[in-house]
């Protein structure tokens, strides 16, 4: 729940909206949202990670990279998790919004290496200054900072550059490595003698440093020595000795750097010729000019910094030093000119004075008072492609008056259109949050809307039979349209049910094997009753389907179609045309089925502008010819979402009053190997019974193309003969597949025949082009085991040949409250725990009919202390609910386990509207035995009773 209350699912399913806004956003900057959501302490409680967010790392979705904190922290280099971790919790602690969570920092990515990345966050805090939710971006910089660390390399050598040095360095203290970027020639022979530092400096030491001084060197290029000193206060160590270069003893200095890349780790070292330097008189040294001493000073500078320029504010005058590229500026001249070369192709960044004003001499002596002062400010070009720091150091005082200043001017174009493009993002995210928020009200205003409408319905149609109670037919129909809002109602919860789960990344799909045909027909089945109200004309159009046997969540992929063909049902009026396509497309893939459906109606149509929005949860058309049109909005959304998952695509083509047709393309597994599935069939003598002869021969040479011995008869009459001739010699028949429509004896009379003359054993289809619901009852009294209809699928008929091979027969669903009724399990007692007074009532008078005595107890508390109390033995079930007050299901089952004997043992049964595969999984880690789900499945009831009593 967040801190107002309301479920934080709800919040996720808005968030989502906005981030879809946002998807091309983050894929321009190579970055990706993230989200966390507090508690009213400002406690972070959850995590939401998108999906562009686990790309960048390398996973794929919420399993491999779940929801949680730390399935990011634990990949924090462990050299950055800490001050990461303890700034993103100052930040969310800082009621006053000062402390930004905005770094650089080292994530490992799921295939192995560490790379580097920049994360920026705000905080949308409530009105007592906690956090209510933090949003954030993360991009990858991993080319960005080695570019960085090289060009620092590369600076750090020029800073320290100068024509005496012999050699120059780069040295991997830890490893014992070493770049090299200059060596004399006549040291070049210690340098392919060496492979590693080490080496290196052992064959100097030998070779060419004086005997006076090679001890002393030795201890100075220890390793373990330079990494002890660095890593303390000092950044630099030097040391003089004498060498014999070319029979000639020469000074030089030994210098060793700090390596300028955040890690001490790495060294730069110099040797430097000083010989000529040591001759020199400090009269000499004073005597060089100021300006060598700039320029000298200028050319050693950091190769980052693009131009420098030095200012004389005193005498107006400049000198400008372009480091990089040609010269944009006349290389001396009027500092006042300057200024307006400058003005004239740069601007100041918002908020700031004209460009002019800021470099003006009183604006520079104003903001640098003295000597350690450094005055920078940021600029741009005009058309804001390249973006630059200016830096104003003082050079000369006249007593207190500034009279001259070093500009030093730094490219920061690519870091600075980052940070423009990742504040953008961070700007759009919080105003898809704020949108999130607001769209709260309207979100529980279209559930109130939709919940009550059911709702209100059975209220009524309630009352309407209460005051009919003696009026039969009245309380029938109510019953009937109870039902039906009732159906209406639960289909609204599931399917907010499902989109949440969708949302949250909890939602995964089976992996089963299942038919294709029969997937159609399930899916004919479910609406045509809808299409016979509406009086559609329906059309099925089944092209090229090669492989029939595939693997994949029939489930979800039926739920897809049901909601697409009850769309195309409700917004096609009465009367109109529906048709629905199913083809098989080549792939390339020997492993896959690529399967296009397609959905099509010359129903109302839809507009442009609202095809853009029909994926978008809670979306309607705003259209008079719809109002009257039940729905949640969130059909198409959920559709789009479970094709997405299965890596699908769906397509959209309608225009008003033009009709609609939606085309679906998913891929599926094919299974293995569908002869295996066969094998039980092989040689199974079949006799098939139509009076199309044609009909006959194409059966009996399917049946052959499995390996099934088929036989055939033209007449009822002839079918019986077969039968009762083979059933005399012990040969009966596998199965006999009648066709209903035949005249002087019809498929079922026929079928009454064979079981008078060979009994139970052997399995009776009836095959029909028609509904068979009208005949069921009658077929499965005259003996019909199950019904296949035309035209003929040969996974169709495998299906149903292979049912009764183990001898399972199909079970008439609408008996089965009778089936349970004549299970007796009297002398059996059984604990019902449910706190809520009717579902007791209606479990307890359905529990009844089995024979078996029921208690009942309305909490947890009660159920334990009833269990406690009774007699060893004298439970044999407790069926319990879980969401129940004074103490829940899990907190009961675990009070019961911990009683001692045979009262800790009895058998509990979870019996729960928690229905999700995590509700099952924690019933039985708490101790359950079984879950059944609410509403009730009295086959899954019974089985459950079988099975324990």
């Amino acid at each position: 729940m967040d801190a107002d209350g309301r479920p934080l699912w709800v919040l996720s399913v808005q968030v989502n909206w906005a981030y879809e806004d946002l998807a091309l956003v983050n894929e321009s900057i190579h970055s990706a949202p993230w989200t966390f959501e507090c508690d009213e302490t400002g406690r972070i409680v959850r995590v939401s990670w998108s999906h562009a967010f686990r790309q960048i790392l390398g996973y794929h979705d919420a399993l491999d990279f779940p929801n949680q904190l730390d399935a990011w922290s634990e990949l924090l280099h462990p050299e950055d998790k800490d001050r990461v971790m303890t700034l993103l919790l100052e930040t969310v602690a800082d009621k006053t919004n000062t402390t930004k969570f905005s770094m650089e920092y080292r994530l490992k990515l799921q295939n192995g290496p560490y790379q580097w990345f920049r994360t920026s966050a705000e905080v949308i805090r409530r009105l007592d200054g906690t956090a209510s939710r933090v949003t954030g971006i993360i991009r990858n910089i991993e080319e960005e900072k080695q570019s960085r660390m090289q060009a620092q390399r590369a600076a750090a050598f020029h800073r320290a550059f100068t024509n005496a040095n012999l050699c120059e360095y780069y040295v991997n203290l830890e490893q014992n490595t070493f770049d090299a970027f200059k060596v004399e020639a006549s040291l070049m022979t210690a340098f392919e003698q060496s492979q590693t530092w080490d080496e290196l400096i052992k064959f100097f030491v030998d070779n060419y440093v004086v005997e006076q001084d090679k001890q002393k060197v030795t201890d100075f290029y220890d390793r373990a020595y330079i990494t002890e000193k660095l890593k303390g206060l000092e950044t630099e160590l030097r040391q003089e000795c004498r060498i014999v270069l070319n029979g000639e003893e020469r000074w030089v200095s030994n210098v060793v750097m700090r390596g300028e890349i955040g890690d001490s780790d790495y060294a730069m070292i110099f040797l430097r010729d000083i010989t000529e330097s040591k001759a020199e008189t400090a009269q000499r040294m004073q005597m060089a000019s100021d300006n060598a001493s700039m320029e000298l000073l200028i050319q050693s500078m950091v190769r980052l910094l693009d131009r420098f320029v030095v200012c004389d504010l005193e005498n107006d005058r400049y000198r400008f030093y372009n480091l990089q590229g040609e010269m944009i500026y006349a290389p001396t001249g009027a500092y006042h000119d300057f200024v307006e070369q400058v003005a004239a192709k740069y601007k100041t960044l918002e908020s700031l004075d004209a460009l002019d004003a800021i470099i003006s001499p009183e604006n520079i002596r104003r903001n640098l008072q003295g000597e350690n002062d450094i005055y920078k400010f940021e600029y741009c070009s005009l058309d804001e492609n390249t973006y630059k720091i200016a830096s104003f150091i003082p050079l000369e005082w006249d007593g207190t008056k500034l009279v001259k200043v070093l500009l030093a001017s730094m490219d920061v174009s690519q870091e600075k259109k980052a940070e423009i493009e990742s504040h953008k993002a961070l700007k759009e995210a919080y105003r898809a949050a704020e949108n999130a928020s607001r769209a709260k009200t309207d979100f529980l205003s279209n559930m109130s809307h939709d919940i009550r409408t059911p709702m209100n319905a059975i209220v009524g149609l309630t009352a309407i039979a209460g005051a009919n109670i003696e009026n039969q037919d009245k309380v029938v129909k109510c019953l009937g349209k109870i039902t039906k809002a009732s159906r209406h109602l639960l289909g609204l919860i599931n399917e907010v049910l499902d989109m949440a789960r969708i949302e949250s990344g909890r939602m995964s799909l089976a992996e089963e094997d299942f038919s294709l045909p029969e997937l159609v027909d399930n899916l004919l089945t479910l609406t045509k009753p809808a299409i016979d109200e509406h009086h559609h004309q329906l059309e099925v159009h089944v092209e090229h389907i090669e492989h029939e046997a595939v693997c994949g969540d029939s489930l979800r992929i039926q739920q897809v179609f049901v909601n697409l063909m009850s769309n195309a049902i409700k917004y096609t009026p009465d009367g109109g045309s529906i048709t629905f396509s199913i083809k098989e497309k080549p792939n390339g893939f020997s492993e896959l089925g690529c399967y296009e459906f397609s959905i099509a109606d010359n129903g109302i149509g839809m507009t442009p502008e609202f095809q853009k929005i029909m994926f978008e949860p809670f979306s309607r058309a705003d259209d008079h010819r719809t109002t009257k049109v039940q729905g949640t909005g969130l059909g198409m959304a959920i559709a789009r979402n479970i094709v997405n998952l299965m890596n699908g695509d769906i397509q959209v083509e309608s225009a008003p009053n033009k009709g609609t047709k939606i085309t679906v393309t998913v891929y599926l597994k094919l299974q293995e190997d569908e002869k295996e599935q066969e094998k039980e069939l092989l040689d199974l003598p079949v006799l098939v019974v139509d009076d199309d002869q044609t009909c006959c021969e194409s059966t009996v040479d399917t049946l052959r193309e499995i390996g099934i011995a088929g036989e055939w008869v033209l007449t009822g009459k002839g079918a019986v003969e077969r039968c009762a001739a083979r059933h005399k010699t012990g040969r009966d028949y596998f199965a006999v597949i009648l066709d209903w429509k035949m005249p002087e004896m019809d498929g079922i009379a026929t079928a009454r025949r064979i079981r008078e003359c060979v009994g139970e054993d052997v399995t009776i289809i009836i095959l029909t082009s028609f509904e068979f619901s009208e005949i069921e009852e009658e077929a499965r009294a005259a003996g019909v085991d199950a019904f296949m209809a035309k035209p003929l699928f040969r996974s169709r008929l495998t299906a149903t040949l292979r049912q009764f091979t183990s001898g399972k027969k199909e079970k008439n669903a609408r008996k089965y409250l009778e089936d349970f009724a004549k299970t007796d399990y009297t002398g059996k007692r059984l604990l019902l725990v449910e706190d809520n007074d009717l579902n007791r009532e209606i479990a307890t008078e359905i529990l009844g009919m089995t024979g078996v005595t029921v208690e009942t107890a309305e909490n947890g508390k009660i159920a334990v202390e009833k269990v406690a109390a009774a007699p060893e033995n004298w439970y044999s079930l407790v069926l319990m609910d879980i969401q129940m007050p004074v103490m829940n299901g899990y907190e009961a089952t675990a009070a019961i386990r911990s009683l001692p004997g045979s009262r800790g043992k009895v058998p509990i049964i979870a019996m729960t509207a928690n229905a999700f595969a995590e509700d099952v999984q924690l019933a039985k880690n708490t101790g359950m035995n079984e879950h059944i789900a609410k509403p009730l499945d009295l086959n899954k009831l019974n089985d459950v009773l079988k099975q324990w009593l």
